[in-house]
């Protein structure tokens, strides 16, 4: 019966997973000073690209190195996008946060709306990580998995 049950369920979940748009998967520099172009595009939706808020200087890596070295900083990622579809699209974003050797720094998702009709929106988050991490930080591995 259990399995019978299992079955059932998957055959009425099946259409929403085949409903659901594509993931789609960029690395880019870590946008410290300047916007960072992504150019992911699904559709009439991009994420055109990507900025961040609230970074540390290097003042307070040094006070966090010398004092609490686990010390937090809520990073703000920030993605410019367009959607010139008629219809609002769902889209999950994932910001990692990669040093030189691939280790992740820092990462944070959210699910949000692409507006219709939109030609320059955004779409924010935070990121917790520790400040010491920060200027070893290369890369920003962005994933956009489109849920309609």
């Amino acid at each position: 019966m259990r399995l019978l049950r299992s079955a059932a369920f998957a055959l009425l979940a099946a259409p929403a997973l085949f409903a659901a748009g594509p993931l789609l998967e960029k690395d880019v520099d870590v946008p410290r000073d300047t916007r960072i172009d992504v150019g992911l595009v699904w559709e009439k939706c991009t994420l055109i690209d990507v900025e961040t808020h609230n970074a540390p200087d290097a003042k307070m890596v040094e006070n966090a190195k010398a004092n609490d070295p686990k010390d937090l900083t809520f990073l703000l990622v920030r993605f410019r996008y367009a959607n010139s579809d008629w219809v609002d699209h769902r889209v999950r974003l994932t910001a990692v946060l990669l040093d030189a050797e691939g280790i992740v720094v820092g990462d944070a998702s959210h699910t949000a709306t692409m507006d219709k009709s939109q030609k320059d929106d955004t779409i924010s988050f935070a990121m917790k990580m520790k400040t010491v991490d920060w200027p070893a930080a290369k890369k920003l591995r962005i994933t956009a998995s489109f849920l309609k």
